[in-house]
């Protein structure tokens, strides 16, 4: 249930995360209460742990509803620590803790979000999509590198095709 439950976030910020922000400002926040359940939650069923998440989560989006920018801010930070985090997991790097790769990630996310919105956006969602689809997928090493590849390609092709229909500025 919580695999499919990652699987069904995974590709709604893959393919909407920039048309629907208050969607990937959930998500992400949704991924950050399934990171944070084992450890806050540790000895208590799946259900409590997936209702965790899913109230962090429902907490992002209205959040993001009501101080857009701010959320935005915020969910490209977080977004980008679980990208850098999953990436150093997707390639076994060693480096002793996730908090340096997290913020180190989640900076990297701030700044791009602040400076190229629309680019940053659509270039984030689509990483922690498809890693986040690769990874709960469990398919292993080598093939989970080729499909983040193959996803992340198709959602940063959706969101733009996406975005030039919308008429929006690029």
């Amino acid at each position: 249930m919580i695999v499919l439950g990652r699987i069904v976030i995974g590709l709604g910020i893959l393919t909407l995360g920039r048309q629907l922000f208050w969607l990937f400002v959930g998500g992400v926040g949704f991924l950050l209460g399934m990171n944070l359940a084992p450890r806050l939650l540790s000895g208590q069923p799946d259900s409590t742990m997936l209702i965790f998440a899913l109230i962090i989560g429902v907490i992002g989006a209205v959040v993001a509803l009501v101080l857009q920018q701010l959320a935005v801010n915020l969910a490209g930070f977080i977004g980008g620590g679980i990208l850098a985090v999953n990436l150093v997991e997707l390639l076994a790097l060693d480096l002793g803790s996730v908090l340096i790769p997290f913020v180190v990630g989640g900076v990297i996310g701030l700044i791009l979000i602040s400076v190229l919105f629309d680019w940053a956006l659509i270039a984030i969602s689509s990483f922690v999509g498809a890693s986040v689809i690769s990874q709960a997928a469990g398919w292993g090493r080598p093939l989970s590198l080729i499909i983040l590849v193959v996803l992340l390609t198709l959602g940063v092709a959706i969101q733009v095709n996406q975005m030039r229909r919308n008429h929006t500025t690029v």
